[in-house]
Parts: C-alpha cells; sequence; structure tokens
C-alpha cells in the first residue's frame, strides 16, 4: 500500500510524487533524507537497497513528496539502512534505551516499545496503534515525548488533534504527538477517524485519509475510550528526579542510530505481520484490534509478542464490565433466562421492563427503564414485538426467535461461560458455551 502519491504529467511522462510505494513485486520505495537534509527515495528490492531523488519504474517517474519546509525541519527520518540483528535484540536496545531517558518502569516501557514497533509497520495493520498516556502534573513528560519522536517512523508533534492536523501532513502519514488536557467532541471524533483505513475527513474541501499511529498525553484517562476507539491506556508516574531533556548531539546520536535500524526492520518484515500466536479469542473485539496491532509487527519471536498481554487484559476487563452494564447487556439477560425458565412462548414487553429494572437494583444501578426505552433497544438488535395475548405488547419466544437471543448473547459476551457444566438442557447453551442457568438477581423479583 503506497503511503500517498500525486501523480503529474511532464512531457507526457507520469510524474508520481511520493512518500512511498510497495510494488506488486515486493519492491518498496522509501522516503528518506538526503546528504543535504533534502528528500530522497531508497528503493529495494528484497536484498538491497539504492538510494536516488528520482526513480524510473516502467513508465514512471518517482520523486519525493513536496514537503512543506518547515514541516520537513521538524521531521526525523533515516538516510540509509542499518543492520539490527534480531527483533528481539532490536526491541531490548529500544526499551533500555526508554527506560534509561525517561527513569520509567516497564509498566510504560514495555507497551511503548511495542508502539515504536507498530509505527515502522503501520500500513500493515488494520487498525492505527494508538496509546493514551495519563500523565499527572508532576509527571515529566518531556523526555518520553522527546525520545518518541526521534524513534517513531515519520514522527511529528502537534498541539493538537483536528482535522487541519491531518490535512497539514497529508501523505506523510506520520506518527503523531500531543497533549490533550480536555478532550473535544471535535478531537475524540478525529481520533476516531484516524483509527482505520480509509474513513475520509475533509478539511478545507479536500478529502484525506487520517489514518495514522498516535500517542496522547493527558492528565486524566479518557471516560469513554470508545469515543477514541479504545487506545492502549498507561498511566505516567511522578518523576522521581530530575531529567533534563536530551542534548542535540544526543538527539542526533539516537536518530542516526536507530532510525535506520527501524527502516531495514520495517522492509524486512512487511510480508511477515500476521495474526498473533497467543490466542485472540480470549479478548474482547477492542482488545483483539489493539492486540493485533501491537503484536503483530513483532517478526520472528512469539514469546516477544506475548509480553503485551498484562497490558491488554486489565483494559479487557473494564471493557467487559462496563459492557456488561449497559441495558442491552441486561435485556439479553433477562431474554435468556426467559428462554429457558418458562413455557410461557411470549413475553410482554412491562414483564421484560419489570425484569431488567430488578436487575439494575440487585445491581445497586438507580436507574429505572419503561417499557419504550426496552422497545428501542429490541429494534436496536433486530428483534421486533408484536400483539400477544391480552392486547399487550411483546416479544413471541419461537425457536427462531430463541436462536437468535442465543446468539446475540455469545456476540455481546453476555454470562459467557469458559467452562460450562458437563451436561447443559439447552443445546443451544451447549453449542454457544453459554451457562442456561438463569440470573441469579431474578429470584428477587418472585
Amino acid at each position: 500500500m503506497p503511503d500517498q502519491k500525486v501523480s503529474h504529467h511532464q512531457a507526457d511522462k507520469p510524474v508520481v510524487h511520493t512518500s512511498g510505494e510497495v510494488f506488486s513485486d515486493g519492491s518498496v520505495l522509501e522516503l528518506i533524507q538526503g546528504p543535504d537534509c533534502d528528500l530522497n527515495l531508497l528503493s529495494w528490492d528484497g536484498k538491497s537497497a539504492t538510494t536516488a531523488g528520482p526513480f524510473v519504474r516502467g513508465d514512471e517517474t518517482f520523486v519525493p513528496l513536496c514537503v512543506d519546509p518547515s514541516i520537513l525541519r521538524s521531521l526525523r527520518l533515516p538516510s540509509k539502512i542499518a543492520d539490527y540483528g534480531s527483533t528481539r535484540r532490536l526491541f531490548g536496545e529500544i526499551h533500555d534505551l526508554i527506560s534509561q531517558a525517561t527513569l520509567a518502569g516497564d509498566g510504560v516501557v514495555v507497551p511503548v516499545t511495542f508502539f515504536v514497533l507498530a509505527t515502522w509497520l503501520i500500513d500493515t495493520l488494520p487498525v492505527a496503534p494508538f496509546v493514551w498516556i495519563v500523565a499527572a502534573l508532576t509527571a515529566n513528560v518531556s523526555p518520553l515525548k522527546q525520545l518518541l519522536g526521534l524513534l517513531c517512523r515519520r514522527a511529528f508533534v502537534v498541539s493538537g488533534i483536528s482535522p487541519a492536523s491531518f490535512y497539514s501532513l497529508a501523505g506523510l502519514r506520520p506518527t503523531l504527538i500531543t497533549e490533550i488536557f480536555e478532550p473535544t467532541r471535535r478531537a475524540l471524533n478525529s481520533l476516531r477517524a484516524s483509527a482505520r483505513h480509509d474513513a475520509l475527513v475533509t478539511p478545507g474541501g479536500k478529502a484525506i485519509d487520517p489514518f495514522c499511529a498516535k500517542i496522547v498525553f493527558a492528565p486524566e484517562p479518557l471516560r469513554d475510550p470508545a469515543s477514541a476507539a479504545f487506545p492502549l491506556e498507561l498511566v505516567l508516574p511522578p518523576t522521581p528526579a530530575y531529567l533534563p531533556p536530551l542534548s542535540t548531539p544526543e538527539a542526533e546520536r539516537i536518530v542516526t542510530e536507530y532510525q535506520p535500524k527501524l527502516l531495514l526492520y520495517r522492509l524486512l518484515n512487511r510480508a511477515k505481520v500476521r495474526a498473533p500466536a497467543f490466542d485472540m479469542n480470549q479478548f474482547t473485539v477492542p482488545m483483539q484490534e489493539l492486540a493485533y496491532s501491537f503484536a503483530a509487527p513483532i517478526a520472528d519471536d512469539d514469546e516477544l509478542q506475548g509480553k503485551i498481554l498484562p497490558f491488554l487484559k486489565p483494559l479487557d476487563c473494564e471493557i467487559r464490565v462496563d459492557r456488561a452494564s449497559l441495558l442491552t447487556a441486561i435485556l439479553l439477560e433477562v431474554l435468556l433466562a426467559r428462554c429457558h425458565g418458562t413455557d410461557n412462548r411470549s413475553f410482554p414487553v412491562t414483564e421484560m421492563t419489570a425484569d431488567v429494572n430488578t436487575v439494575l437494583c440487585g445491581r445497586g444501578d438507580a436507574r429505572e427503564v419503561r417499557p419504550e426505552n426496552i422497545g428501542w433497544i429490541l429494534r436496536a438488535l433486530g428483534l421486533h414485538t408484536g400483539f400477544i395475548a391480552g392486547g399487550m405488547k411483546g416479544l413471541p419466544l419461537t425457536s427462531k426467535v430463541c436462536e437468535k437471543i442465543h446468539n446475540l448473547a455469545a456476540a455481546q459476551g453476555v454470562r459467557t461461560l469458559r467452562q460450562p457444566p458437563e451436561e447443559l438442557k439447552c443445546p443451544l447453551c451447549k453449542a454457544l458455551a453459554l451457562p442456561q442457568n438463569g440470573l441469579p438477581h431474578m429470584a428477587a423479583r418472585s
């Protein structure tokens, strides 16, 4: 997948301005820094690399993308490729570098190292790597921000996230590094839009693809992680000692040493990105996507891939708890219990509402829903009510409807049982590994 290309004809011959190309034969063009701090292209054929301003391929001439000088001055690009040894060795070197420069513990350093490597293979990922770092006012974020700007692919520090941010950097597919003190709806929408390929935004009337890796420093956690497409959340503790910024010579040394290694890592491992070796089904869908984005870029080291798991599991647990508290999940629990616990093949909406309110009360939730609320949720689930005996509105619990309820409950993770009882009377539960017993809170209603 090309990063960006813009074509025009010069003397009837196409000229393509590009920030990177991947051709069908596996050869790659990469944007690099030239000897005079201008932009060049590096051509990789799978075994060796050559560098030039323009590259001719077939009937097209590829030249570096035109980048605004003010942006170009802030970008850190490799000027060549260099051997990195092995994935584990490169991971270890970057881990130690971040640890020494920031004095942060492994709770931050390990996942941030995963993030750095993922930025170099972002075009092979379905969901962009995204980290939300909660940093108290007493935490010194500058060393980590500076180091990420030196290590990540095409890192760019921005003052905020908005469509204009993506517009000004269109074509580069950068790694955005920013601080957000109060997430606005506009910022959250921009973060969510940049999570997936081809979710175009139109600042200034021009459609651009904002897909890119992001790392955000904020004083508080996201109140609704879904609003920003479920980032990996980390906490940066207060800094125990003063940490001076890296000197200019030291920063240049890091760029000179690590950017070439990371570029070769990208070139050698693009084709190796695939689902991680660990069981993805242990997670909810948002965490499955996050797990893929962080672990899949770790090439040829299944054990190292697994080191991201401790950072995903707590977030996955929170998602499950939050989802279980949603009215949709509670209603599905009530419907599932009714499928198992009655011979009456219709379920009046009024009784359904009372059961949902009983569950809410039993869980310490002060909300009280009304039948119309339940009706809207049923419609959203594709479960359609009708008039039943007595002229009431209700849901006919036909075998087809019960099967749909079971499937919806399984998809929502409602009352999932990883080790089901040896004997399950409900064949649908047995097939889906769902418990067939009713809700523990339902007894309170009787």
